[in-house]
């Protein structure tokens, strides 16, 4: 059992490092929580669907999947019968718009001080940068309090080589979660990150 543990930690410090750069990640976790009570989970019924649909989705499964292997590395296994939590997730996209306001450019020009002036009608013109955001969301619920434990989510800008390489994309959003999550199964002691 110590040699599974030692090599879960070590799967965990290389994923950890793995994951330098990448989506702002946010976690938050119950404190009151004993995480060692947890060695199984199953996600919840209907987990990643929007509520209109009755099927999961590509994007859904690549998700369950990606989450599956992040768990079974922590040493976590998939109980549909009995699991101790649940896990359910969300995919959401949203159209953003950044400005930047016109700068009013004025002044003196350097080593001629006194001798220039700027011409003072002169504006370097804002700018409107239109993108989209993505964000995915983990949950962690206990299955007997049906209660929150432990909740991630990565956002990032979703750019065109995301979506023309989507296993790759999701993989790397779970992964930089999962950084952030530092216990493995049976255990509430957390993990190290990589320094």
């Amino acid at each position: 059992m110590a040699i599974v543990r030692s090599a879960i930690a070590g799967i965990l410090v290389a994923m950890l490092a793995a994951c330098a750069s990448g989506p702002r990640v946010y976690t938050d976790a119950d404190p009151a929580t004993d995480f060692s009570r947890y060695q199984s989970f199953a996600f919840m019924e209907g987990a990643g669907n929007a509520v209109e649909e009755d099927y999961k989705t590509l994007s859904g499964q690549r998700i369950e999947d990606a989450i599956t292997r992040a768990l079974q590395a922590r040493g976590y296994s998939l109980d549909i019968h009995h699991p101790d939590f649940l896990v359910n997730f969300n995919l959401a996209t949203e159209e953003k718009i950044r400005t930047s306001p016109p700068v009013y450019v004025g002044g003196h020009y350097g080593y001629r001080s006194g001798m220039y002036v700027g011409w003072p009608g002169y504006v370097q013109p804002g700018s409107a940068d239109r993108y989209t955001e993505g964000t995915l969301n983990i949950d962690f619920v206990d299955r007997q309090t049906n209660q929150m434990i432990w909740e991630g989510s990565a956002v990032d800008r979703v750019t065109s080589s995301m979506r023309d390489a989507p296993d790759a994309t999701v993989r790397g959003a779970v992964a930089s979660i999962f950084a952030k999550y530092p216990y493995v199964a049976g255990s509430n002691v957390p993990v190290a990150p990589a320094q």
